[in-house]
């Protein structure tokens, strides 16, 4: 059986979800994407059409015939998709074009309305199946009368392991005595890294918090700008966080705050990488974050892009730390990258087989 792997990019958690995904793989695997991973001897395919964050339809169109033309010359048996929102927009035009290949496509978010929905239904019917990594999605899939999509929940994907809190801290340079609060990953106007900055200036509580990640949407002096009245309780990692530098930030923090907008409807990897660390998980009530925290005991929700109800309870979470429960335990173990790889090598034998 080979496989054929399709990425938009391999930068940031691209990379190791990738690795996860083929995991102790039984099969003839090909990566095609605009970058190669270095630490892998993975053959890999170089895609010249670079597609992220893409509106326009004629580079679009060029992409699928560029990946139509590699899949002639490979030949697979499956074709994986592994970001499949970049299809949203498109409504899955040229996704005919690999009718004579077993397809699977991965969703990170599904986002409602009339012509969305239309836009999944047609994608829809022409792949084998779609993954979505929370049963909220799945739920949203089977209401509009989809039957093909399965859910596989978001692993974990780094080795934290051999990091202590305390070598973390003396790293970084953080003050090991106050409680860190993490806002990680790029400064995505959808992350609500604005929301967390005017939440806090409502806190009359002992705290750090440590922002990490590349600048995107919101920009160093913006930040600069919002955290006048607290400064010198923020530590700024503004740029592209290395896997150590990743490590190093999860490993530090209390409390990982997820303050996003309405507008996110997926899972998230600071989450998955927190609660494998068993810590203390703050996100909006709304959702699939909703529910995974609220369903799994990870933390507390406050109400979306609610600053006044984020403050409230981040304070909340300042004065009683969090008791990590055999729910949260239980939702943990789920995680495991071996059972994430697991579960993708049974669905391609299924397709295969079927």
């Amino acid at each position: 059986m080979k496989i054929m792997y399709v990425d938009i990019l391999m930068k940031g958690h691209h990379a190791p979800y990738f690795k996860s995904v083929i995991k102790n793989s039984d099969y003839e695997i090909v990566l095609c994407a605009p970058e190669k991973i270095e630490d892998t001897n993975i053959r890999q395919i170089i895609v010249k059409t670079f597609i992220f964050r893409t509106k326009n339809p004629i580079k679009y169109w060029r992409w699928i015939k560029e990946i139509r033309d590699i899949a002639e010359t490979e030949k697979p048996d499956v074709i994986h998709f592994l970001y499949g929102d970049l299809f949203y927009r498109f409504f899955g035009l040229g996704l005919s074009k690999f009718k004579s290949y077993k397809i699977v496509i991965t969703f990170h978010q599904i986002k409602k309305s009339f012509l969305r929905d239309i836009s999944i239904k047609k994608i829809f019917s022409q792949i084998n199946t779609g993954i979505v990594h929370t049963d909220t999605l799945l739920n949203q899939l089977h209401d509009i009368g989809i039957k093909n999509a399965k859910q596989t929940e978001n692993p974990h994907y780094y080795d934290f392991e051999n990091i202590t809190r305390q070598d973390a801290i003396k790293t970084l340079g953080l003050n090991e005595d106050v409680p860190v609060l993490l806002a990680i990953g790029g400064t995505s106007y959808y992350k609500g890294l604005d929301i967390l900055l005017n939440a806090l200036k409502k806190v009359n509580k002992p705290f750090l918090l440590l922002i990490a990640g590349k600048e995107l949407d919101f920009d160093k002096n913006f930040i600069e700008e919002n955290i006048k009245a607290y400064k010198n309780k923020v530590k700024m990692l503004i740029k592209y966080l290395s896997d150590e530098e990743f490590h190093m930030c999860v490993n530090a923090a209390d409390i990982i705050v997820l303050p996003y907008r309405k507008t996110f409807s997926g899972a998230s990897g600071p989450l998955s990488e927190g609660a494998w660390l068993r810590k203390t998980i703050i996100g909006p009530n709304h959702g699939s974050l909703g529910s995974l925290i609220k369903d799994n005991h990870l933390g507390a929700t406050f109400k979306t892009e609610d600053v006044d109800d984020l403050a409230k309870v981040i304070s909340e979470q300042l004065d009683s730390k969090h008791t990590w429960d055999d729910t949260a335990e239980n939702y943990r173990l789920t995680l495991s990258t071996d059972r994430f790889a697991l579960e993708h090598n049974n669905l391609y034998h299924k397709l295969m087989n079927s």
